[in-house]
C-alpha cells in the first residue's frame, strides 16, 4: 500500500509465470441461485467450491473471467470472515501493457527534497551509494516482478500476465489483491497513516500480513485438492531477478510480506479475525512491533532525537509534505546487514550468517515461500528508536543519524557491527576525535564515498556523514557544555 489514494498495493515477488496459448473457449459456467441466508462462501452466483469445465490455458472469455473472480471473492470472504460491500473490477493485462500504462504507479515520482531525504536514508543504511537514485533502483526492482496490484481510491485491481494477449495464469495473486480490495471496502486503506520507512513497513506489516495469511490458506486449499483452482502450466521455469536487481532495497521493502503473516497469526490465534479488524484503527507504529508481535500496543518503543548543529553553509532538507526526517526501524537495520549476504562487492565476507536471515526448508534447502527472511538479527536487537536528518550544500548532501537502543549492551553491539560494515564497504579509520571514530571511504571500487563520524554515548549511536573530514564539524558540531 502506498501513500496516496491513486497509488498501488503491489505484490512483488521474484518468481514469474510465462505465457499460454489461445484455443477453443468453453462457455461460461451457469451461476448458482443465491442461498436463502447470507453466507460468506457464496458471491454473485458462485460458491467457493464450484468447479469449472473450461481450461484457463485456452484464455478466458469475459464471462469465464467474471465466474473465476466471483468464485475467488466467495473464497476470500470465507477465509477472511468478512463480506465484500461491492464487486471488485479486475483487469488482466500483459507485462508489456503494465510497463506502458503503470510503469510509474508503484514508484511515484517524489518531490526533490523528498528524493534527497530518501537517497540519504539509503546511503546511511549502506545500501545505495550517492551515484545512484533510490527511485530508479526501486523502479528497476519492480518492473519485472509485479504480478498484481490494487489501487485504493481508484478501486481498481490489476493482474499482470506474462502472456500476450493476457490471461489469468493462477488464482493466488488474484486472491491476495482481492483481500486488499476487501480491506479497502471495510477499513478504508487510504486513511491509514503514512510517513517514514518504518511507519510504512509497520502499517504494511498488518495490511500485507493479513492478505498473505489469506493467500497462504487459499494456496493450501488449492494444493490439497480441496478446491479446484485455475492453474496454467507454462512449460517454462520461473524467472530470476535481473542483472541489476538490488537485493538490499528488496529486503527493506519485502519486510511486510515476510514478517507480517507471523504478526497477524500471533494475534489471530489469540482472538480470531475479531482481534485483527480493530487494528486498522490502531495500526502498528514500528516494524519492531511486527517482528515482536507481543509488543504491539505495549509502548515498548519511543523516539530518538537529533539536534541540528549545522552551520549556515549546510541547510536542513525538510520536504514540504510528508515527514521531515527519516526513521528506518528494525527492518531497515536488519536489511543493511543482510545485504552483505547478496551483494556483489564482497559477499564471501558477509557480516551475518546466512541462517540468521534466510529461512530455508530443511529438506529442499530452498527459501521458505511463506516466510523467506527473518528480521531479527543480533545487531538490531533492542532497537528502541532512530531518527535521521538530511542536509544539503549545493549538490552535496550529508546526514546526522541517531539510533537508540534499549540498553548500552545493544547499542555497543550495533556500534561494533556498524564499524564492521564501514570497513566491509571500503572505509578506513582516520582518527579518534573526542571519543568518536572518524572513517573515510578509500576503496576505489566502493559504492560509497566521503567521511563518517561515529560515536556511542550510553544507549545511543550517532552517525554523521559528510563529503570530507572537514565538513563533518560543519554538518554537526554539538554545543559544548
Amino acid at each position: 500500500m502506498k501513500r496516496r489514494p491513486t497509488a498501488a498495493i503491489a505484490l512483488a515477488v521474484l518468481l514469474v509465470l510465462a505465457g499460454c496459448s489461445a484455443g477453443y473457449q468453453s462457455p461460461a459456467p451457469e451461476p448458482a441461485p443465491p442461498p436463502d441466508d447470507e453466507r460468506l462462501g457464496y458471491y454473485d452466483g458462485y460458491w467457493h467450491n464450484a468447479t469449472f469445465e473450461f481450461d484457463a490455458a485456452d484464455g478466458l472469455t469475459e464471462g469465464q473471467q467474471e465466474a473465476v473472480v466471483s468464485r475467488a471473492m466467495a473464497r476470500v470472504q470465507l477465509l477472511r470472515n468478512q463480506r465484500f460491500e461491492e464487486r471488485v473490477d479486475v483487469d488482466i493485462i500483459s507485462r508489456r501493457e503494465y510497463r506502458e500504462e503503470f510503469g510509474n504507479v508503484t514508484t511515484p515520482e517524489p518531490g526533490e527534497d523528498t528524493r534527497v531525504l530518501q537517497n540519504t536514508q539509503y546511503e546511511a543504511l549502506l545500501l545505495v551509494g550517492s551515484d545512484r537514485d533510490i527511485v530508479d533502483v526501486r523502479r528497476g526492482n519492480r518492473g519485472d516482478n509485479v504480478l498484481g496490484f490494487y489501487q485504493p481510491g481508484a478501486e481498481r485491481l490489476v493482474i499482470v500476465s506474462e502472456s500476450d494477449p493476457a490471461t489469468l495464469e493462477g488464482e493466488l495473486t488474484l486472491a491476495h489483491e482481492l483481500v486488499h480490495a476487501l480491506q479497502d471496502q471495510r477499513f478504508n486503506l487510504s486513511s491509514l497513516p503514512t510517513g517514514t520507512m518504518d511507519t510504512v513497513n509497520a502499517r504494511n506489516g498488518l495490511v500485507e500480513g493479513d492478505a498473505t495469511v489469506v493467500e497462504n490458506a487459499y494456496r493450501r486449499n488449492c494444493e490439497s485438492g480441496e478446491w479446484e483452482c485455475v492453474s496454467v502450466d507454462t512449460g517454462t521455469s520461473a524467472g530470476a531477478p535481473g542483472e541489476n536487481f538490488h537485493f538490499g532495497v528488496y529486503y527493506a521493502g519485502f519486510f511486510p510480506y515476510s514478517e507480517g503473516p507471523s504478526f497477524v497469526n500471533y494475534h489471530r490465534e489469540r482472538g480470531g479475525w475479531d482481534a485483527i479488524d480493530p487494528m486498522y484503527n490502531d495500526v502498528p507504529d514500528t516494524s519492531a512491533e511486527v517482528v515482536y508481535a507481543q509488543t504491539y500496543g505495549a509502548d515498548a518503543y519511543g523516539t530518538a532525537t537529533v539536534a541540528d548543529h549545522n552551520d549556515t553553509e549546510w541547510n536542513r532538507v525538510t520536504p514540504a509534505s510528508g515527514p521531515d526526517h527519516a526513521t528506518v526501524g528494525q527492518a531497515g537495520l536488519v536489511s543493511m546487514f543482510a545485504y552483505t549476504l547478496a551483494d556483489d562487492y564482497d559477499r564471501e565476507n558477509a557480516l551475518i550468517d546466512s541462517d540468521a536471515f534466510y529461512n530455508r526448508n530443511e529438506t529442499t534447502g530452498r527459501l521458505d515461500s511463506t516466510r523467506p527472511f527473518t528480521y531479527d538479527v543480533s545487531y538490531a536487537e533492542g532497537w528502541y528508536a532512530d531518527r535521521l536528518h538530511a542536509y544539503a550544500a549545493g549538490n552535496e548532501t550529508a546526514y546526522v543519524w541517531n539510533v537508540t537502543f534499549d540498553d548500552r549492551a545493544n547499542a555497543t553491539e550495533f556500534y561494533g557491527g556498524h564499524a564492521d560494515l564501514l570497513e566491509y564497504w571500503g572505509a578506513e579509520t582516520v582518527e579518534t576525535r573526542e571519543g568518536a571514530t572518524v572513517w573515510r571511504f578509500t576503496a576505489a571500487d566502493s559504492p560509497f564515498d566521503g567521511a563518517v563520524w561515529v560515536e556511542r554515548d550510553g544507549r545511543s549511536v550517532t552517525v554523521v556523514h559528510a563529503p570530507t573530514d572537514e565538513d563533518l564539524g560543519d554538518v554537526y558540531a554539538p554545543a559544548e557544555g
